[in-house]
């Protein structure tokens, strides 16, 4: 636990099996309540760090009156439902992020056999796709994640003491994915949407938004100009120059739609072919496909995705089928 400026603190949740580690959640005092920004990995390891954490500071978890979760991905929202229980929280997510809730749990099997036939056609190879839902085998246990009481859209003020928070939808990472911006005190609280080190995953998914990265590299200029002088994020560290790491992140993408432009340059290609010849993980010397996790290769094919929906709809490139396969070639 770290505390970050005066009613601000930090706590670090662990996440399983994650090289992130931890997400970075926040503590958000008032008067007479306490708002936490994000929760953590719904485990009990996740769990009884936060209550350690917040015992340092002479909080209990049943001390929490607003929950507001920057978007629902697993490390983010996973122990909201828990809280809930114990301290009668109200909790806030954006509705397009509600809606993604929903078919991954109420409609389990029918989002697996769509996501599978789906990444089948975009040239996953069917020995490869047997080990991409490893990740989701605890998902059918787990049952419904709690709901949230207000559903989110953007332009409104959550107020806690002396802070108030301006919510901004940023969508990219996540449909319905949010940050927070308290003019007064000059501070972003950016979830997964501009990290410090390494570039936030945006996806393409069948089920979703059609052209993420278009509204990722959107949602960067929208906060790119803020008045900001703390930038807290969902992993990794604090930082300060918003503006140059938003601009770092986005040349980070233009040399990737190169990558792709490069590998189909002397013939078509599937995104699992063209994700293979991209360079991964940049921020630490690049790591080659074949030498990604399973997961990350699973994510490394959907971010291929998403760069080639985008340079499909600006025209770059087209996308055509080969039978029941999908493939992109130069215009």
């Amino acid at each position: 636990m770290a505390k970050i400026r005066p009613g601000i603190h930090q706590l670090k949740i662990p996440i399983p099996n994650n090289p992130l580690e931890y997400t970075n959640i926040y503590l958000v005092q008032g008067d007479g309540e306490n708002l936490l920004i994000d929760t953590g990995w719904n485990g009990e390891e996740a769990f009884r760090s936060l209550k350690k954490q917040l015992a340092e500071i002479s909080i209990d978890p049943k001390d929490i009156s607003q929950i507001v979760v920057t978007h629902a991905h697993g490390d983010h929202y996973g122990l909201a439902g828990r809280l809930k229980e114990v301290s009668r929280a109200r909790i806030s997510l954006h509705y397009l992020d509600k809606n993604f809730l929903l078919p991954r749990y109420q409609n389990i099997d029918d989002f697996l056999r769509e996501t599978e036939q789906w990444f089948r056609s975009n040239g996953v190879p069917d020995g490869e796709l047997s080990t991409y839902w490893t990740a989701f085998a605890g998902m059918r246990q787990s049952g419904t994640p709690t709901l949230p009481d207000t559903t989110l859209r953007g332009g409104e003020t959550i107020s806690s003491g002396n802070f108030n928070l301006q919510v901004l939808w940023t969508p990219g990472h996540s449909p319905g994915h949010i940050c927070l911006y308290e003019p007064e005190q000059k501070i972003l609280f950016t979830g997964d949407h501009v990290l410090p080190v390494i570039t936030p995953n945006v996806s393409l998914q069948p089920q979703f938004d059609p052209n993420p990265l278009g509204d990722f590299l959107n949602s960067l200029n929208l906060v790119k100009h803020l008045d900001v002088d703390l930038v807290l994020p969902a992993h990794e560290h604090v930082f300060t120059d918003l503006a140059t790491r938003v601009e770092e992140i986005i040349e980070h993408h233009k040399y990737r739609n190169l990558e792709i432009l490069e590998a189909i340059k002397a013939e078509p290609m599937t995104a699992y072919q063209i994700s293979a010849l991209i360079t991964w993980m940049p921020e630490f010397g690049g790591v080659k496909f074949k030498d990604l996790a399973t997961w990350d290769r699973r994510m490394a094919v959907s971010e291929t995705l998403a760069h080639l929906e985008a340079m499909t709809g600006d025209g770059t490139i087209a996308r055509f089928r080969q039978n029941d396969t999908v493939c992109y070639r130069r215009t």
